[in-house]
């Protein structure tokens, strides 16, 4: 009888849990990354262009919320595209934050792209001394501290500011070829000094609340890269300082819920925006969604269980168009379940399968045999790869949807892997993702409900109620993650 009360105690308990942990948060959902672009001409751009700035945005896919005090130069020809910024050509850096800083920082950003000091020789007109970097010095770190005056937890990405060719010009503009009196900031041009010093700031102002990242826009920049009056970056020079932002922001950005509707149309949430649309597998295929590549971007993938083929693509299709597969290969028989993980931690994602309760696990996207095998879960679980503990590669995750429990193991050695950890989140019915879905490196549980089209997340690997929420969807859509932008 004892027995008997405690089962139905555990029952009640296990029914009122699954109301409370997908309780949708106050905040609801996330707004996206919100990014202060601050700095002169080489953000702002020149002779009618938007500098990096397009570049930028495309690369990020329009996923995040440029902030500034300024909106000129608006059309750069790609469709929303958010013209924001804080940056001025021909200003110094204490001109900026004399007479930009006190507005832009007042603003409300989480990171912000710091790339100025160009001017800084502008108006020059006797040598290049210490004394003058010094007096530049004091100014940059007013700037950082300003950075962070009503943003204190803010991450600052500093740039290596890039190289220019001209020399004086006879107006007072120093140029970038002068001779200098020595010094610990003038063993070369006016820019490598900016640039130590810079690089001083970063290495002793940095903390943990408010990381300050130094991005170095000088290397693998070259003259060519500039435009003819030798300061300003050409279509080449403005896509690698773009890309450069974009790979060093790639940390902070988050995971992201992907739904695909049953006959193959594939919708990444855009907030305030359309969803991004593509058509990629055949109705019954099942989606997969992976960095295939090693390159930190997701792209779509499918498998068809009717063959045991899987069909993958590095190339995210374009916005309503249909993708194409580059990547075939056979794996598994008709009937397993796949998924997805990085298992190495080397070679980017590859797939798995679960077959009845055992795991196979292949390291590269190719028909061969299983690298790893081992047992874990029960036949009627859904296996998931996802990185559990922030050390790069990812455990196996087999969610229970009878019961809305996950069961994580990390260890892939031959024989019955034992349960690292679990978890409780959802209810039953719910379909289940893993991702990281606040750019701490850790992934953790999310939940599609489709009853009511609602998208619930949790930042930790323990049960709780959800930190986000958000409704979005149909209901017999089905859900994948990754990060689709940079």
């Amino acid at each position: 009888m004892l027995t008997k009360n405690w089962q139905q105690l555990a029952a009640a308990f296990l029914m009122l849990a699954a109301v409370i942990v997908v309780a949708p948060p106050e905040a609801g959902a996330a707004a996206p990354l919100k990014i202060l672009l601050a700095g002169d001409s080489i953000t702002e751009g020149s002779g009618g262009d938007t500098a990096y700035r397009c570049d930028l945005w495309d690369a990020l896919g329009g996923a995040v919320d440029l902030v500034g005090t300024r909106t000129d130069v608006e059309d750069c020809g790609t469709a929303g595209f958010d013209a924001d910024h804080a940056a001025q050509g021909g200003i110094t850096t204490a001109d900026w934050v004399d007479t930009m800083g006190p507005a832009a920082f007042a603003l409300d950003y989480d990171a912000a792209l710091v790339h100025i000091g160009t001017n800084d020789v502008n108006g020059v007109n006797f040598d290049w001394t210490q004394a003058y970097v010094d007096g530049l010095e004091i100014e940059y770190r007013q700037l950082i501290a300003g950075l962070r005056q009503n943003n204190p937890d803010v991450t600052i990405y500093l740039a290596q500011i890039i190289p220019c060719s001209f020399g004086p010009d006879g107006s007072g503009f120093l140029g970038c070829d002068v001779t200098h009196e020595g010094g610990q900031d003038n063993n070369g041009q006016p820019v490598e000094g900016i640039n130590d010093v810079w690089a001083r700031i970063a290495g002793d102002s940095s903390t943990a609340a408010s990381p300050i990242v130094l991005v170095d826009q000088t290397a693998g920049f070259n003259l060519s890269d500039l435009k003819a009056d030798g300061v300003h970056p050409n279509t080449s020079g403005k896509a690698k300082i773009a890309a450069k932002w974009a790979a060093a922001l790639d940390p902070q950005l988050d995971d992201e819920v992907v739904l695909v509707e049953p006959g193959g149309r594939w919708h990444i949430r855009r907030p305030g925006q359309a969803d991004y649309t593509f058509f990629y597998g055949n109705p019954g295929d099942v989606p997969l969604f992976g960095d295939w590549d090693g390159d930190g971007l997701d792209t779509p993938g499918m498998y068809r269980p009717s063959n045991g083929f899987a069909y993958l693509t590095n190339t995210l299709p374009s916005n309503g168009g249909v993708g194409a597969g580059e990547i075939e290969f056979f794996f598994g028989i008709p009937g397993d379940q796949v998924f997805v993980g990085d298992w190495d931690g080397i070679n980017g994602d590859s797939l798995g399968i679960s077959r009845n309760g055992q795991i196979f696990l292949r390291n590269t996207n190719s028909t061969g045999f299983a690298d790893l095998e081992f047992w874990f879960g029960l036949p009627t679980d859904i296996a998931f790869g996802a990185d559990t503990d922030g050390d790069g590669k990812d455990s196996v995750i087999v969610y229970r949807q009878s019961n809305s429990f996950a069961y994580y193991t990390d260890d892939t050695s031959q024989g019955v892997a034992p349960t690292d950890g679990q978890l409780f989140f959802g209810i039953p019915g719910d379909q289940f993702v893993m991702g990281d879905w606040d750019g701490d490196g850790i992934d953790t549980p999310g939940i599609f409900r489709g009853s009511t089209s609602t998208i619930y997340l949790r930042n930790s690997n323990d049960t709780g109620n959800a930190d986000e929420s958000y409704s979005w969807g149909g209901s017999t859509w089905r859900p994948v993650a990754g990060r689709s932008t940079r």
